[in-house]
C-alpha cells in the first residue's frame, strides 16, 4: 500500500503542478509581492507605534494562532472507485492513511510557520523576550496540528462520528489553553504540553480493528478537492468543477439597456455571461467584496490607493478570458461579427464593470478618508481603468489571438 499511496501522490502532485502554472503566473506573483510588501510596510509602522504596555498584544496573537490551527484537511487521495476495488485491502489501509496524514502536514506547517513568524514581534514587544522563543512556539503549533489531523484520520472509520465531535471539541479547548499558557508563562512549557496533547490524542484515536467508513471518507476528500478547485478556478478553467448558469432576474434591467444592433452582439453575450455565469459573475462579486472590506478596514491614504488599484487590476485581469467564452457557439460562426466589434464590446463592458468597482471602492474609502482624498482616489482609479481598457486589454487580446 505504500507504493500505491506514492503513486497516488505523484499523480496528484503532477495534476496540481499543471494548475499551478496558471495560478502562479507572472501577474499574480507580482501582485502578491506588491500586496505583501504593502502589508509588511503597514505592519512595521504599526509595530513602531505600539508601546510595550499595549494590553492586547498577547490576546491578539493567541486568538490568531488558535484560529489558524484547524486550517488544513487530511488528504487521503481516495477516489469513489476505491470503495469497491480497495475493499480487499482494507486491513492495510491504516498504513495508507498514516502516509496521507504525513503528506497533509506540509501545507498547514508552512502556514503556521509564516503566521507564527509574522506575529512574533508582538510577543517580543509585550514580553521583552528573545526571538529564540519562535522555535518553541512553532513546535507547539505543529504538535497541536498533528493532534487535529489524527482526529481527522480517526473520523475515517465507522461508528466514530460522535467520538470525533467530542475529540474535536476537546482538542479545540485544549489547544486554546496551551497557546495562552505558553504566551503568559513560559514558551517551553507550551511546547511540552502540546507534545503531551499530541501523544494523548494519538492514543485516544486508535482504530482498534474498526472498519473504514468508505462513503464518508470519499465525501470528505471530494469536499477538500472541491475547495481547492474553487480557488484554482479563479485563474483557469477546471474540468472538475461544473459551472452553473443562474437566472438572476433582478439584473435583466441592465441587459435591457443594450440595443439590438449587430455591433452589440458580443456586448450582449459578454454582459449575459458576466451576469449569469457562475465563473465570471461570482469572480467579480467575490473580488469586489474582498476589496471593499479591505478598504473599509484601512485608514492610511497611500495604502487605500494601493489596495484599490490592485483590486481594480485583479478584477479586470480575471475577466479577460470572457473574450473567448462564446467562441464555441455555432451562431457566432454562422453569422460572423467583425472582430473589431468583439474587441470593442469587451473594452466597453470592462470599462463599465471597473467603473462600478471604482465607485464602490471610493464610497468605502469615505469611512476613513476625507472627501478630497476620496476624489483623488477616484481620479487615480479612472486613469487606471482607461489605461487598462484601451492600452493593456488590446495588447492581451492580440496576444490571445496570436
Amino acid at each position: 500500500m505504500l507504493d500505491f499511496f506514492l503513486l497516488r501522490r505523484q499523480r496528484y502532485q503532477k495534476k496540481m503542478m499543471k494548475y499551478m502554472r496558471y495560478v502562479l503566473n507572472d501577474h499574480f506573483v507580482l501582485v502578491c509581492l506588491f500586496l505583501v510588501g504593502g502589508l509588511a510596510f503597514y505592519y512595521s509602522n504599526l509595530l513602531k507605534q505600539l508601546s510595550p504596555d499595549f494590553p492586547w498584544s498577547l490576546p491578539i496573537v493567541g486568538i490568531i494562532w488558535w484560529l489558524i490551527l484547524p486550517f488544513g484537511r487530511l488528504a487521503t487521495l481516495v477516489e469513489p472507485a476505491d470503495m469497491a476495488f480497495l475493499l480487499p485491502k482494507e486491513k492495510e489501509m491504516g498504513g495508507y492513511l498514516s502516509r496521507g496524514l504525513r503528506h497533509s502536514l506540509a501545507w498547514p506547517f508552512s502556514i503556521e510557520t509564516f503566521v507564527c513568524g509574522a506575529l512574533l514581534p508582538l510577543v517580543v514587544l509585550a514580553k521583552q523576550v528573545s526571538f529564540v522563543h519562535f522555535f518553541f512556539f512553532l513546535v507547539m503549533l505543529w504538535c497541536l496540528k498533528v493532534g487535529n489531523l489524527r482526529i481527522q484520520r480517526f473520523a475515517c472509520y465507522q461508528t466514530t462520528k460522535k467520538q470525533t465531535q467530542q475529540f474535536m471539541f476537546l482538542w479545540f479547548i485544549v489547544s486554546g489553553g496551551i497557546i495562552f499558557i505558553s504566551l503568559y508563562s513560559f514558551a517551553w512549557l507550551g511546547t511540552i504540553l502540546a507534545l503531551a496533547a499530541a501523544l494523548g490524542f494519538i492514543l485516544l484515536t486508535q482504530e482498534k480493528d474498526r472498519l473504514l467508513d468508505w462513503s464518508s471518507m470519499i465525501e470528505r476528500e471530494n469536499m477538500r478537492l472541491h475547495r481547492m478547485y474553487q480557488f484554482i478556478n479563479l485563474f483557469t478553467d477546471v474540468p472538475e468543477i461544473e459551472a452553473k448558469v443562474r437566472r438572476r432576474k433582478y439584473l435583466d434591467g441592465l441587459l435591457a439597456k443594450i440595443s439590438f444592433k449587430q455591433e452589440n452582439t458580443f456586448l450582449y453575450l459578454f454582459a449575459r455571461g458576466a451576469l449569469r455565469g457562475a465563473i465570471f459573475g461570482g469572480l467579480f462579486f467575490r473580488l469586489l467584496i474582498v476589496g471593499a472590506v479591505l478598504i473599509v478596514s484601512l485608514a492610511d491614504f497611500r495604502f487605500v490607493v494601493e489596495v484599490s488599484v490592485l483590486f481594480i487590476y485583479l478584477i479586470g485581469f480575471q475577466m479577460i478570458p470572457l473574450y473567448n467564452q462564446f467562441d464555441y457557439i455555432g451562431a457566432t460562426q454562422l453569422y460572423p461579427v467583425a472582430k473589431k466589434y468583439k474587441k470593442a464590446a469587451l473594452q466597453r463592458l470592462m470599462a463599465i464593470l471597473l467603473f462600478a468597482a471604482a465607485v464602490i471602492f471610493s464610497l468605502c474609502s469615505l469611512v476613513h478618508l476625507s472627501i478630497f482624498e476620496t476624489l483623488i482616489l477616484f481620479a487615480v482609479l479612472l486613469i487606471e481603468i482607461g489605461l487598462f481598457a484601451w492600452l493593456y486589454l488590446p495588447a492581451r487580446i492580440k496576444k490571445m489571438e496570436g
